[in-house]
């Protein structure tokens, strides 16, 4: 193969890319001021919304999931927050009940608890927040939240977030620096891809979980 061919090759891919992560990287740009990473920085609001991520069989947080109920938990205790608007994908051991047991345990009183069982992906939970408050902490992982944000926003919400990662939950993110790296280039390329899906409308087209459950119920 000719040298031009392969710059071109080389060229391609690399304005491919830059056009995957576009989106992801204004919105980083445009909710820089919105995200904390410290519980003193956090303007005070009513509510937290925490989302779910994985449970485990015996209905034990997930390290991801733990991480989030514990910041929102913290959010809670310190005053920065007067309830918890937890949501989780019910149907997968019990994500909603299993933070909300998480979070009385570790003394967030039962009445200030709001569970969303159908919080199916991000964009149910900002809807589903929505019809009840319009002002909100978003509480999720610093690579989430720009895509979090816009979607909640879409739904007319005003929204601060607070990077659960940054908070030192957790004593470790991965084995080696290898499997770090790996994980956090997989959660860019999915989030950028999902920002993508859901500005061109094809999101809300696809996920339809949620809905379909609210009907039935």
């Amino acid at each position: 193969m000719k040298a031009a061919s392969i710059r071109n090759i080389i060229l391609l891919c690399l304005s491919l890319l830059l056009l995957l992560f576009a989106p992801q990287t204004w919105l980083k740009i445009k909710y820089k001021d919105s995200i904390y990473g410290q519980i003193d920085s956090v303007p005070p609001q009513d509510s937290a919304v925490v989302f779910g991520a994985w449970v485990n069989e015996d209905h034990s947080l997930s390290d991801v999931t733990r991480e989030r109920v514990e910041t929102g938990i913290q959010l809670y205790k310190s005053g920065k927050v007067k309830r918890l608007f937890l949501s989780g994908d019910n149907r997968s051991n019990r994500q909603a009940e299993s933070m909300a047991n998480y979070a009385v345990t570790h003394g967030v009183k039962p009445n200030d608890i709001i569970t969303d069982k159908l919080g199916i992906d991000t964009n149910d939970t900002c809807k589903h927040f929505a019809k009840i408050g319009r002002k909100a902490v978003l509480v999720t992982q610093g690579y989430h939240l720009p895509r979090t944000m816009l979607m909640c926003a879409a739904s007319e919400i005003d929204v601060t977030g607070l990077a659960a990662d940054k908070l030192g939950i957790l004593s470790s993110r991965g084995d080696g620096w290898l499997q770090i790296h790996m994980i956090r280039a997989w959660r860019s390329t999915r989030e950028a891809a999902l920002t993508w899906s859901f500005l061109v409308g094809i999101y809300d087209r696809l996920s339809t979980e949620a809905e379909t459950l609210e009907r039935i119920e």
